[in-house]
């Protein structure tokens, strides 16, 4: 079945027409990438689809799924939701049950999504939004990995959550360096923290978004490794300090592990 799902998969970008020549499209990958025009009325369904999968993967308790404007005016308009969808016939049952399709629903079906909108340092994208609906198959990383092909990046910043175990999915593109911890303008300041990453070149991304290859950067900075336990305050008072000190912090492959208290996180401190 999993083999079947993988081979039914095609990429998309969700995004303003305008921005379509500006796209790295031309990929080394097994499908053409769908471009989805935001102007185009067809699109209207899958985009609120898309919205309502995005708001299932973030809503609810923790309170983080996307408004159509913010999906709007964040995402598409100055650069593209990007994914992969399939053809509701192809579909497994959890993700008709899951998206509460009607039976006779035809079309594409959001699996995945990644959004990262433009920086002012080129080449840098802030990614902000990342989830498959087919869990435990490797989708997330190559999600991201066909976003930052297709917008041809070379470094990414973002935020997200120490109890977050996509943690995991990002420290498989290089060593996350934390340059912001517990940032105070954050509806979960407590549980969150900024990174940094520098992205493998783009052959290395195609093949991790064709999943020929899991990990795209074993790279290993150099300094002293470190289990973080974020349920530890004294933890979170050491990684503050030494930040604070001019000290740098990565947090390398595997990068997160679940426990019967909460998680590890693999971290190096230089």
């Amino acid at each position: 079945m999993e083999e079947d799902i993988h081979d039914a998969l095609v990429p998309y970008a969700l995004t303003f027409g305008r921005n379509a020549s500006h796209l790295n499209l031309d990929l080394d990958i097994d499908h053409e990438v769908v471009v989805l025009k935001v102007e185009n009325e067809e699109t209207a369904d899958f985009a609120r689809l898309l919205n309502q999968s995005n708001n299932i993967a973030f809503g609810g308790s923790r309170s983080m799924g996307m408004p159509l404007w913010v999906m709007l005016d964040c995402g598409i308009l100055p650069s593209a939701i990007i994914g992969f969808m399939i053809d509701a016939d192809d579909a497994p049952d959890d993700l008709w049950d899951l998206l509460e399709l009607d039976d006779d629903f035809e079309g594409w079906i959001p699996v995945s999504e990644y959004c990262a909108a433009l920086t002012v340092e080129p080449g840098c994208v802030s990614g902000f939004s990342l989830h498959s609906h087919l869990p435990n198959q490797g989708i997330a990383t190559r999600t991201k990995a066909l976003a930052m092909a297709v917008l041809d990046a070379k470094a990414q910043i973002g935020v997200t959550q120490f109890s977050n175990p996509a943690i995991r999915v990002h420290a498989r593109f290089g060593p996350m360096e934390v340059l912001i911890h517990r940032p105070a303008i954050h509806t979960h300041t407590e549980d969150t923290f900024v990174y940094r990453l520098q992205l493998p070149e783009l052959q290395m991304l195609e093949s991790m978004a064709r999943e020929v290859v899991e990990f795209g950067d074993r790279r290993r900075p150099e300094g002293v490794t470190w289990s973080f336990d974020p349920s530890d305050e004294r933890a979170h008072v050491r990684l503050r300090s030494h930040l604070a000190e001019g000290g740098r912090a990565w947090i390398v492959s595997p990068g997160w592990r679940g426990t019967t208290e909460g998680c590890e996180i693999d971290m190096i401190l230089g």
